[in-house]
């Protein structure tokens, strides 16, 4: 049943305090294959996505996420930002490897072989412009899909950037996604597709698509 108000919104610091440990499972939801290559199943992306939810300017940060909460729970999120701040916050995160290291929450051989695998994937994504409003994830629980979730976290996204300036909304899905559907009524296109022939060969990656939709 769809919820009847459905409100998009930034966490306060206590409730992005209490939703981190669910983040990382709302963030592999979007794309499970290419997070298990890159990260592998081994709690390495929740590490890293709790070591940057609190930190601003990293990939997976709060300050960068908007919300849809019911009674309290946490139900979706939407994280994006400025298209220029995606390769600095990537570099931001990349640059946390000495402090996950020195307090053991990362070993030197886990974050060599990220780099490694992430390397190759990054392949696939297209170069994000600097004028754009970037949404790197949007997802919401299974138990909370076909309320409306995704359509108000992604109007708010775009009215967000609008009101921004930027000129396009854009983002990467991989093509077998039944999102892209969902984006594609929304008003989204596919700019591009790019593929893989080593990561589809060896570990099943499907093709990806930068997807956009004007401002």
């Amino acid at each position: 049943m769809p919820i009847a108000t459905v409100q998009a919104g930034t966490l306060r610091e206590d409730e992005a305090k209490r939703f981190a440990p669910l983040i990382a499972q709302l963030v592999r939801a979007t794309g499970p294959v290419s997070y298990d290559y890159q990260f592998g199943t081994d709690g390495l992306l929740e590490r890293l996505v709790a070591a940057s939810w609190p930190r601003p300017e990293t990939l997976f940060c709060a300050a960068c996420t908007t919300a849809v909460m019911e009674d309290g729970d946490l139900l979706g999120i939407e994280l994006g930002f400025a298209g220029a701040s995606f390769y600095a916050f990537k570099e931001n995160l990349a640059a946390m490897a000495p402090d996950l290291m020195a307090r053991g929450e990362a070993s030197y051989e886990e974050l060599a072989g990220l780099m490694v695998r992430a390397g190759k994937a990054s392949y696939l994504n297209a170069h994000i412009p600097d004028d754009v409003y970037y949404l790197h994830a949007l997802a919401a629980f299974p138990h909370h899909r076909g309320k409306g979730l995704g359509k108000a976290l992604l109007q708010a996204a775009i009215g967000r950037a609008r009101a921004q300036g930027f000129r396009e909304l854009q983002l990467d899905v991989l093509a077998d996604n039944p999102a892209v559907s969902f984006y594609q009524a929304m008003g989204l296109s596919i700019l591009a597709e790019v593929r893989s022939p080593e990561l589809s060969r060896d570990h099943g990656f499907p093709s990806e698509y930068r997807m956009s939709v004007s401002l």
